[in-house]
Parts: C-alpha cells; structure tokens; sequence
C-alpha cells in the first residue's frame, strides 16, 4: 500500500478514535440505558410518525418505544424462515436492513441500511443507506461483530438480465453505512444460489446459509474471512471454499446460529421425509426439521440430527377412520420456517411452526383439520430433546384466504438474554375477525418467554397491538394495520428487546405474479421493548403433544402421563431450571432404582453450602427438588447428587 498523506492520516486516525471505545463483554452488558426522550413510556421526540396512515402504534406493551426505521413497497421481506434484519453490537448501537421497494410494484428494489445509536436514540446516518451497488438486490440478513461491524447478507443482480446471487457486504468502518459487497463464488454452471441468513463468529468470521433457486433445489453453507487493510478499514471477505453443499431441503428453511463463547456452529432446516416426496401423500404429507452442528467453527461437521423425524402419514388410513397413532398420523407436521439459536451452555433451541393436519382436542379426540391453516409454533432443544409448546391458533377466520405460504401463526424468531438465560420467540398470529376490503386476515406480532431453556413457555403477549381503522373490517388498502416479518435482534441487551417488523397498509402480498393486496409503502419499525413488559406468567399449557405417540412429551406431565415405560432407563441428573435463577430454582433427576440419594450444593471453593437431601430412601423415577438460596451471594454454585452407584455434578448461576 503507498503512504497516506499526512492530512488523510491525522483524519483517518481521528476517525477509528471515535469508533474505537473499549466496551464491557457482550455477553455481560449490566444495567438500563437512560436514552434522551426516553425517561418515560412516551414517544421519544425523534420517533417519525409513518404519514397518512389511520391506526395507532401506542397500544403495545407499557414501555414500548418506536422508531420508522424507513420505508417500502416491497411487503414480503422473507420467503420461509425470516432470519434477522437487525443486529446489536457491544456498544448498543442497533443495525437495521431491510428489502426496499422504491415504487409500487417494486421494480426497483435494493437492500438499505441504518444505524441506531444509543446515547442519542436517533439514527446516526440520518437518512436511509443503501447497501449494494447492483442493478437488483433483496432478501437481506445482518449480523454484527461486537466491534460495530455489520455485516449484511443478501443475493443481488450485478449485470442487467443477469442472475442473482449471494453477497455479504463489509462496512468500510464500523457503523459509517458504506458497504463493500462479496459475491460467493460459485462453481461453474452452478445454479442461483439465493435467499442468505448469517451469523458471525468469535472470530469475527461469517457463516452463510442459501438456497438454490432453480435445479435441483439444493442447499448450500459457506464461510467469509473479512479482511481489514493496516488502517482497521473493511476491504472484503475472503470464500476460500466458496459454498459447500448442504442437504436437502424444503423451500428457504435454512437457518444458522454461532456460539458467542466457542467455535461452535448450527444449522437447521426443514425438508421432506426420507425417500418421499411432497406430491407423493397430497397435502397431508409432512415435513421434517433437521440440525446439524459443527464443533469447530464450520470446518467438519456432525451426522444430521432428525429433530422431529415425523413418519409419513398413511392418508387413506386416517380418513377411513382409522386411529391416528396406527396411521402413523401425527398431531403437527412442520411447515415452512424455523429458527435455531446457540444459547449461553452451547445448546441449540429450534422454533418451528407446524400445520394442524391432525390435532388433539380438550377432550383428548383426535381431530381431522383438512384446511391446513389450523397451526401451533414448538420449541425443541438439544439438551432434552422435548418438543414445548409455544404457541397454537386453533380458529378459523373469516377472510378469504390467509394468503400464499401463511397459517394462522408462523415465523417463529428465537432471541436470548443472556445475563438471565431467558429465552424469548417473536411469531405472528391472524386475527380472526379483521380483514382487508380485499378479504385477506391483519396479523399482529406477539412475543412468549421462557425461563427454563425452552421447556415451557408464557402465554402469548401482543407486543404491539396495533389498532387499525373502521374496527379492522374491509379496511380499504393505505388503511389496514397488518404486522409481518417480525423478528427479534439475537441478543437482549441492557434489560431491551429489540424488534423489528413491516407495518403492511394493505394485507396480503402485493409483489407476486398474482397479488393478494395493493402495493403501499409501508414503514419498517423498530420498537424496544423493556424485559419487564413480556410476563413469564401464567405459562401456555404444556400438556400440548407434538407427536400423536407422545415421543417427545415435555417431563412436567409426570410419568404416569406420558404413555410410556414408567421408569427411567438411567440414572440422569438434569440442568437446574430457572438457571440463572433468584433466589429459588428446581433440580431435578432420574433414579432407575431404588436408592439413598445425597444432593449437596457446593461454592465455587468447594465449601458445602446446603444438603438438600442425606440419603433417605426413595423410589425409583423422576423427582424435582426445589432449592431455596435466600441467604447466599451471587455466584457460581455445583450441585451434586451421589448415590451408591454413581455420582453428578452440574453448575448454576445465582444472580440477585
């Protein structure tokens, strides 16, 4: 590189000085952002109002705070699972992308970009960024370094009639909004490769999951070194092995999350059962979600795990009348979106939605939904390998369709807090009633929490409630109220979730061959929500079965529920939940016979601090102990459980 001119230098280093602030472990960011404008539930005075639009965004939760990030006319930000549009750094700072359309119908449409900052609570960039310098782009995902650098991932059309392709862009500093694009090489005569989520590494590395879009519909992962020349400046990202092909899949189901604390990687996807294909059963044919994890940053990677592993349903069985379990006919088949994250132990959580093809009832009846819209949203993890119920839509509506590729509630999108454990799914729901003068449902965002690493989670809570005109009946198009695209930021920082969503002024989707609403420009919206506004009570009924079975019931329906084995096959004492927790948590363990079990709970100096039991006799099978820790500090804490034949120790965090 020649030698920079005095002048360039004195600027260039005045420039890192004020992107260069030494922030706190990301994973650890403490106590509340007092943002000017903020000091109370009110908008802050820069919130942009969107014009002409008849509805009111203050009737969500009590310390909700909006910004209108920007507009578009293009109303379908993601086809199948959403992934992210939105990123928080180390420093607060919040990045925004989304797909804009700049005119109805979109024909020129490009993907834009901005920065939230938290001192002032105003966009630093003032104005709408756009990130590629191609004749076409959309689809867009970002994920941040905890340094401020963003990285966007979207697929673009560099040459006039050409292909689209995926890209991932580089800002030139860390939140300065000017982007260096880099294609992913693909191999010759390779098809579209299209439709990128990502996620950065502790490395500062980028992991990238796309989707073929012609062919043979394959799936591809790849991984970009961004590179900074001797100044800390963005010049590009390296593709030393360009994209590797993945499995099959189903639609744009790919997901991909990274470990914040280790080089571990996930990936999850939906695709059909093995050896079928969906024309094969008709619409009853399910589809199956898949995970796959690599140890070390995505260089090799282990066997595909098969989350749901749902059967085939043998169609005619089930409509004959014949009993669901022996059809092999299953309560919920996955449908077209799931979301995976990687939480502070390293364990992988997927949120899926599924349609109701085959549902059970109050009464425990098993009932046929041939409408398909029927649905419920499921968390599975890794660690217990449960299926949870998030949320079910068990109503019909009165619209005419709820459109292409929708059920009742979908798009389901995992955040984590990770200063209490909690995670959190954003989904979106449709009202059964409120519809469009073109006959389409409004859909609303919604929120649940879990306490417990996704084992149960709390009843749903409408994060925006967003009141339309005229009741929400035959709205007229530039009138309607609809929320889409919902998504969570993947952190919680400083006690905040960050949301955003498309506000869509007519319902359906405007952009496709055969439109289901009017093009509009709608506002993309950014709203923070304090923790303490999202209740973690009263919790959604977890007596929910995904598999028609019981395979993968949760624990808290008690062994004599489940319909299976009574007793335990291994001596297995299980994480503590809440963990995190003040001051109470439950532990529990299984015994696969009877025995004198001894739990004790140690300090961090191996000084025995409570005996929760001393060898009395019990049976065998699963039992839960609550702990009480009023009396003891913050910390780190084991708990370990002995018993004639074995011995367990785990770790949990008291934090008051």
């Amino acid at each position: 590189m020649k030698s920079a001119p005095l002048a360039f230098l004195l600027v260039l280093t005045l420039t890192i000085s004020a992107f260069s602030v030494n922030y706190p472990e990301h994973a650890r960011i403490k106590g509340p952002v007092l943002l000017t404008g903020m000091e109370d539930t009110s908008f802050p005075e820069n919130y942009q109002a969107p014009r002409s639009m008849n509805f009111t965004l203050d009737e969500g939760t009590p310390g909700s705070v909006y910004y209108t990030v920007g507009t578009t006319y293009y109303d379908n930000q993601h086809n199948g699972t959403a992934g992210k549009q939105l990123a928080v750094d180390q420093g607060g700072f919040v990045h925004h992308v989304w797909t804009k359309g700049l005119e109805a119908g979109s024909a020129t449409r490009h993907v834009y970009y901005r920065c939230w900052e938290p001192s002032s609570g105003e966009f630093i960039q003032g104005d709408e960024t756009q990130i590629d310098a191609s004749n076409r782009a959309g689809f867009v995902t970002v994920a941040a370094r905890p340094d401020g650098f963003a990285f966007p991932a979207f697929h673009q059309i560099l040459v006039p009639g050409g292909d689209p392709h995926a890209a991932v862009a580089i800002d030139f500093l860390p939140r300065s909004g000017a982007y260096l694009s880099s294609q992913i090489p693909l191999l010759p005569n390779e098809a579209m490769v299209i439709w990128p989520k990502i996620d950065i590494d502790i490395e500062g590395n980028v992991h990238t999951v796309s989707t073929e879009s012609e062919g043979d519909g394959l799936e591809y992962y790849a991984k970009g070194f961004p590179q900074y020349d001797e100044f800390g400046f963005g010049e590009g990202i390296l593709w030393p092995d360009g994209f590797m092909q993945w499995d099959s899949s189903t639609f744009i189901t790919l997901d991909v999350s990274t470990s914040w604390h280790s080089n571990r990687v996930a990936v999850a996807w939906i695709k059909d059962p093995i050896g079928l294909q969906f024309a094969d059963y008709g619409d009853y044919d399910g589809y199956n979600v898949w995970l796959k994890i690599s140890e070390d940053g995505g260089v090799n990677w282990g066997e595909s795990i098969p989350v749901t592993n749902i059967p085939p349903i043998d169609t005619m069985c089930v409509l004959l009348g014949g009993d669901p379990t022996i059809c092999n006919a299953d309560t919920m088949h996955p449908w077209l979106d799931c979301s995976v994250l990687l939480d502070d132990n390293d364990v992988a959580h997927v949120a899926f939605s599924a349609s109701g093809n085959f549902y059970w009832d109050d009464s425990g009846a098993v009932n046929v939904n041939a409408g398909l819209v029927f649905s419920s949203i499921w968390h599975w993890g890794e660690d217990r390998e449960e299926f949870n119920i998030i949320n079910e839509a068990w109503f019909s509506h009165t619209s005419v369709s709820l459109g292409v590729n929708n059920l009742m509630t979908h798009r389901p999108n995992l955040a984590i807090d990770t200063i209490t454990g909690y995670l959190y799914c954003s989904f979106v729901e449709f009202d059964s009633v409120q519809i469009s003068l073109g006959g389409y449902p409004s859909g609303d965002s919604y929120m649940s929490v879990s306490t417990d690493g996704g084992q149960t989670w709390a009843e749903k809570t409408n994060i925006s409630n967003t009141v339309g005109s005229n009741g929400g009946i035959d709205t007229p198009a530039g009138e309607c109220a609809s929320e889409r695209d919902v998504m969570l930021a993947k952190f919680v920082t400083d006690g905040i979730i960050h949301v955003q969503y498309q506000l869509d002024l007519d319902n359906g989707t405007s952009i496709m061959d055969t439109p289901e609403g009017v093009p509009t420009n709608n506002p993309i919206i950014y709203q923070r929500i304090p923790v303490e506004d999202i209740p973690t009570t009263p919790i959604i009924n977890p007596f929910r079965a995904f598999r028609a079975d019981s395979t993968g019931y949760p624990w808290v329906l008690g062994i004599a529920e489940r319909n299976r084995e009574a007793v335990p096959h291994d001596f297995t004492l299980y994480q503590n939940y809440p963990n995190p927790f003040n001051p109470t948590t439950h532990i529990q363990f299984d015994l696969q016979s009877q025995t004198q079990p001894v739990l004790t709970v140690f300090d961090v100096m191996g000084r025995e601090v409570a005996r929760l039991l001393n060898g009395q006799t019990m049976s065998a099978g699963t039992h839960v102990v609550e702990f009480d820790a009023t009396g003891l500090s913050s910390g780190v804490y084991f708990y370990r459980l002995e018993t004639p034949l074995h011995n367990t120790t785990r770790k949990m965090m008291l934090i008051k």
